[in-house]
């Protein structure tokens, strides 16, 4: 019983992490995963769908499916956006829905100031199914019978020009809700943490924008921490070359990972690839390449903005 009662410690608080962070993604996903004022920012209508599979070599390793959309409404002031992610972290299960408004603002020629306001549905259980309990009267799998949930918001800022650059920065899990999984034994405090969340690209436009460079980066981190350190900050920083609209090759490194980005266009449709090595402690006891993720994105015009670029 002691050994369910440590695993089931050790993967909620991994888990936890991991539904308040909002993933990074090694895929380029854009600034909406990272901050609800991305959403709709560009000028076009899109929905994805990203896996993400890591440390594939370890039993019942974290595994997450996202459906994610956005657009702009058609006079290119306001935008919505949606995204359902369903996480699974050793025997915990998450899911989390997301809705989203956005209003943007034109402060130059070229660029924008949105706001980003979203409400988030959380649900959190367990995997009876991959636990092998020595009792089967443990507290824990009687306590966590039913799945808990819980609602909360998140709130973003970004200054950007479409298909140039953006800074945002935003704060998730405003309310910072108790849920009310495991409660009947007072097993856990379970209260979602704040999350603050800093994105940023650029682009360098090549010969008359037939060749780009694309640079982009985020960090997040915990507020408040008990105490600050580096490690404590999960990060991400990519560079892309992508010719023309036809396919991109990039590299880039997270938290004890190097990356490879791969991924063509085909009309409307966008596949990607990335790639993780391990550089950390990890890489002496798992595969060489042990994180995989692939994502594909269909676009739509859907403003003003994006069918006048269309008919030019």
């Amino acid at each position: 019983m002691k050994k369910v009662i440590s695993i089931v410690f050790i993967s909620f608080f991994c888990s936890l992490g991991l539904l308040n962070a909002q993933k990074i993604w090694g895929n380029p996903m854009g600034q909406y995963v990272y901050n609800p004022a991305g959403a709709s920012t560009n000028d076009i209508g899109e929905i994805s769908v990203n896996y993400y599979r890591n440390y594939m070599s370890a039993t019942n390793s974290p595994k997450v499916i996202s459906l994610m959309g956005a657009s702009p409404f058609a006079n290119n002031t306001m935008g919505a956006g949606f995204r359902f992610c369903a996480d699974n972290a050793g025997v915990l299960k998450n899911l989390t829905a997301e809705a989203t408004f956005v209003y943007k603002v034109q402060i130059a020629r070229s660029s924008r100031l949105s706001f980003g306001l979203s409400a988030t549905y959380n649900q959190m259980a367990l995997d009876k199914g991959l636990m092998n309990p020595q009792h089967p009267d443990d507290p824990i799998l009687t306590a966590a019978s039913d799945a808990g949930s819980w609602f909360d918001m998140n709130f973003g800022v970004s200054i950007y020009q479409t298909n140039k650059y953006y800074v945002g920065l935003a704060m998730y899990n405003l309310l910072s809700q108790r849920t009310n999984w495991l409660m009947e034994e007072n097993l856990f405090v379970n209260r979602s943490a704040r999350l603050a969340s800093l994105c940023g690209m650029y682009t360098f436009d090549i010969h008359q924008g037939d060749f780009k460079i694309e640079l982009s980066g985020v960090a997040q981190t915990y507020i408040p921490q008990e105490k600050y350190s580096f490690s404590a900050v999960s990060y991400d920083l990519s560079a892309r070359f992508i010719l023309k609209k036809m396919f991109w090759l990039g590299s880039g490194y997270s938290n004890d990972m190097a990356k490879l980005l791969a991924g063509f266009y085909i009309q409307r449709f966008t596949i990607g690839y990335a790639g993780g090595f391990s550089t950390g402690d990890l890489k002496n006891l798992t595969n060489t390449m042990p994180r995989h993720e692939i994502f594909l994105r269909v676009e739509f015009e859907t403003s003003k903005a994006s069918r006048k670029a269309k008919t030019e």
